[in-house]
């Protein structure tokens, strides 16, 4: 009699969409540790700017792991086009979604090296272009260009150069889903506002989820998503949230004041660090 045909393992689903839904979704850092995030639904659409804000503990970073497939949840769904997104075969994941956080990475090689991890193909002009786009000015007075030499022995690039490199290498990745995480955190005000609109601009009909940690961040995106307690207790626009009188409300008016949100910001710093303004 013929021997049963061996099933291979089915291949992991691929993203119909860029949509991303989060459902009824748990997690926790460690067995027997209380949930960081308790039942959190949301849903991203397409192209949409979606910004997280909340105070430090929210659950904020820990949801920007999930959706960008580092971490599974505990119980709940994390999927993008309907497919789990942690389950996602390492090359579909970096097309599909990116995640840049304030730990910037400069490898050794030349500052080409560098970029070209997102994009082996990419001719100079591509480079120059992305490095523009992200406010890198000094790359263009480099000793070599962008053949100068980095990291040990090498150029030493500043903590701001380094982050300006790392969302180079976004723009050249071109994903379809950009989280930023303190993706500009080591930048002054000014040019962290600056670069992020830049970013936009680049990645216009991409989808960018923000974790804010200043309230600009906010005021600039499509919806607010208001995290406190590891749940989502507000979503909406910047002027409806601000209408409804709730947590968001009650975080610009501290970052503003008690005036027109116009203003400058005269209250407390950003939520959860004491510190810093718009």
């Amino acid at each position: 009699s013929p021997e049963p045909a061996q099933q291979s393992a089915p291949a992991p689903a691929l993203p119909a969409d860029d949509r991303i839904d989060v459902t009824a979704v748990h997690y926790a850092y460690d067995h027997g540790h209380d949930d960081v995030l308790r039942g959190v639904d949301l849903t991203v659409r397409p192209g949409e700017r979606l910004a997280l804000v909340g105070p430090s503990g929210a659950g904020k970073s820990t949801l920007g792991r999930l959706l960008a497939g580092i971490d599974a949840p505990r119980s709940g769904s994390v999927t993008v086009g309907g497919a789990p997104v942690a389950a996602l075969d390492p090359d579909v994941l970096r097309r599909q979604i990116v995640l840049v956080t304030q730990e910037h990475h400069v490898f050794l090689g030349t500052v080409r090296d560098n970029l070209r991890l997102a994009a082996p193909g990419a001719d100079d002009a591509a480079l120059h272009a992305a490095l523009a786009a992200v406010g890198a000015e000094w790359a263009g007075e480099l000793p070599a260009g962008l053949d100068t030499e980095l990291g040990a022995g090498g150029h030493r690039l500043d903590g701001s150069q380094s982050q300006q490199l790392a969302l180079a290498r976004v723009v050249l990745a071109d994903p379809h889903t950009l989280i930023l995480d303190e993706a500009t955190a080591l930048l002054d005000p000014r040019t962290a506002r600056h670069t992020e609109r830049a970013l936009a601009a680049v990645l216009r009909g991409r989808t960018v989820i923000a974790i804010a940690h200043r309230l600009h961040t906010a005021h600039d995106a499509d919806r607010v998503a208001v995290m406190e307690g590891g749940r989502l207790t507000e979503l909406g626009t910047h002027d409806e949230l601000v209408a409804a009188d709730g947590a968001y409300a009650a975080l610009w008016h501290s970052w503003h004041g008690q005036g027109p949100a116009g203003q400058d910001a005269t209250g407390a710093g950003r939520p959860g660090s004491g510190s810093g303004r718009p």
